[in-house]
């Protein structure tokens, strides 16, 4: 169910989002431009990576912390549910309590589980918010075609000059 519902999201991601173009025989993400976006897909690749890009470090290594450690828990307790349930099978008693350590270790999988998935979306939505709010900071004005991005931002001004050749 999990590996559906993270196959899910980093598809709508990659058809969502406009920072992705896809041509017929490639695949271009920009992720440079400080956009809400760009926070969003970089929690989406690694949980805490956007609350960085944000400049929320304490936030970013609490959320990677808190996702890491029920990923950890999530595989930890499942693979001993699974090795308490073949031991169950194995003694073939009913009333034994191997059972009740498989149903104790399955259920704390679970619930470990379900911490690292709400955890994921809470950095993906918080980081594209965040991002957003302070994109604002950040203001992008066209110009002619040779100097076309001015961007100002805390640190003063940035000049981007694009031109285009060929051979």
């Amino acid at each position: 169910m999990i590996k559906k519902i993270i196959t899910l999201l980093i598809i709508l991601s990659l058809v969502a989002f406009e920072t992705v173009e896809i041509n017929a025989c490639s695949a271009t993400i920009e992720l440079s431009k400080y956009s809400g976006t760009n926070a969003a897909m970089r929690s989406l690749f690694m949980p805490g990576w956007g609350q960085g890009w944000n400049e929320q470090y304490t936030k970013g290594w609490i959320v990677f912390g808190i996702f890491a450690v029920s990923t950890f828990g999530y595989f930890y307790f499942y693979n001993k549910a699974e090795a308490d349930y073949k031991k169950y099978e194995d003694n073939g008693s009913v009333n034994g309590s191997k059972y009740d350590d498989y149903e104790k270790n399955y259920n704390t999988s679970m619930t470990c589980g379900i911490v690292a998935l709400v955890t994921w979306v809470y950095a993906v939505a918080d980081a594209y918010f965040v991002g957003k709010a302070r994109a604002k900071n950040y203001a992008y004005q066209q110009y002619n075609k040779k100097f076309n991005v001015m961007a100002y931002n805390n640190d003063g001004v940035m000049l981007k000059y694009r031109t285009r050749f060929s051979l």
